[in-house]
């Protein structure tokens, strides 16, 4: 009579084994932007804090697209009925795209 019991225990180690493995990669922070360079300060702000910002600007429908390494929150929207870009300064300041 062959017997699984150690195939098991070595199966149950190896499940146990992989698993902090996993907790501990989806812990850890996120890896800066690509182009970002090392001496970039990455600031705290939220694509939630931004899209706040850019609805109370005026804009609807607001989409987020990404943060620039220099803390600038780009978007698109509605502003007066017309599809736009926006963008975020870090000192809160909304303003189109390109200006």
């Amino acid at each position: 009579m062959i017997r699984s019991y150690p195939l098991t225990v070595c199966f149950a180690l190896l499940l146990s084994i992989g698993t902090p493995s996993v907790v501990l990669a989806q812990s850890q922070p996120a890896a800066p932007q690509a182009n970002c360079l090392p001496g970039d300060k990455i600031d705290g702000s939220t694509a939630e804090q931004a899209k706040t910002k850019f609805e109370a600007a005026g804009y609807s429908e607001v989409k987020i697209i990404r943060k620039g390494c220099d803390n600038f929150w780009h978007g698109s929207g509605v502003y007066g009925g017309v599809p736009s870009f926006m963008v975020l300064s870090p000192d809160g300041k909304v303003m189109p795209e390109g200006s």
